[in-house]
């Protein structure tokens, strides 16, 4: 068993849909979700069990073991990073073939669940399965034939799959036909379906992460001109950037410089129309609307996920 504790990259960015958020005026701060200290990561529990295959080492099968130290039995709990070594039971490979690959591996993902890097499949004598576009055998066999399913995002009939129903329009088998040592031709096809995509998806959360974020930032900015004082806090907005932190101490310094001229502006407009109260729209008085909003857009371009 192989173990790793090290995190991709893409964990280690901020996740977008309003993680960003102003508080209260007075308590600045920015929620850095899944940062390389807060990484949401699940274990993946004991061993998983594939069809015809079994782990190659006996202490990987067990589901519980004697802790020395507590003294108690304990759940056997492999973690992300920890990868099992599997071997074909006799009779399987990896292929479909008597000479193929009897081995494979899985590994325990930072989602919480084991990944598969193949399956046994019975050897027969038309050798290894054939390889079919946006398909993989499933390892199982139906009738004498070798089931296959299409990969993600794609179906038999183009239309998308129903998660967890019978997958109809997504399995089908090949038969080795032994007269002939090779299998029967695949006369269909693993279709696209319509289905958002990584990169769609990333783009979608980056425009709701981007409006919420403009609105709540610019929002705190103008409750705390009507108060007449920035947060002090303010100055710690930047502690979470790392490489754009210059970038966004700039930006900071800038604020608080057009904070400040605003809000003398303000006053003396005040004190020359000599009011009591003023309307909140009037259109003549001084205020932070335009430079928080420059703020928090340009802010906000330091904190975006990058498009994939």
């Amino acid at each position: 068993m192989k173990q790793s504790s090290t995190l991709t990259h893409h964990n280690k960015i901020l996740l977008v849909a309003a993680t960003a958020l102003f508080l209260a005026p007075g308590s600045w701060a920015i929620s850095l979700r899944a940062g390389s200290s807060h990484s949401s990561i699940h274990d993946c529990g004991a061993a998983p069990t594939y069809a015809n295959a079994r782990p190659k080492n006996y202490a990987d099968s067990r589901t519980e073991f004697f802790n020395t130290t507590s003294k108690k039995t304990e759940a056997v709990i492999f973690r992300a990073g920890d990868v099992i070594d599997f071997e074909c039971l006799p009779g399987f490979s990896t292929d479909g073939s008597k000479e193929g690959s009897t081995v494979f591996q899985a590994s325990c993902t930072e989602s919480g669940y084991f990944k598969p890097s193949g399956v046994c499949v019975e050897a027969s004598k038309c050798g290894p399965v054939p390889n079919i576009t946006h398909a993989l055998p499933t390892g199982k066999t139906v009738s004498g034939a070798v089931e296959f399913a299409c990969s993600t995002g794609y179906s038999l009939d183009g239309e998308n799959v129903v998660e967890g129903g019978l997958g109809k329009n997504r399995f089908f088998t090949l038969k080795c036909v032994e007269f002939s040592g090779s299998y029967e031709a695949f006369e269909g096809e693993c279709k696209p379906y319509a289905f958002v995509a990584s990169g769609e998806t990333q783009r979608l959360y980056n425009e709701l992460g981007r409006a919420l974020f403009i609105v709540s930032c610019k929002g705190s900015l103008k409750t705390a001109f009507a108060n007449g004082e920035i947060p002090s806090s303010i100055d710690n907005v930047c502690n979470g950037f790392e490489d754009s932190s210059a970038a966004c101490k700039s930006l900071v310094s800038k604020i608080k410089s057009d904070f400040s001229s605003e809000l003398d502006a303000r006053k003396q407009h005040d004190e020359e129309a000599n009011k009591d109260w003023y309307e909140e729209k009037e259109p003549n008085r001084p205020g932070i609307g335009e430079e928080a909003t420059e703020f928090c857009t340009e802010l906000w371009a330091l904190l975006e996920l990058p498009s994939l």
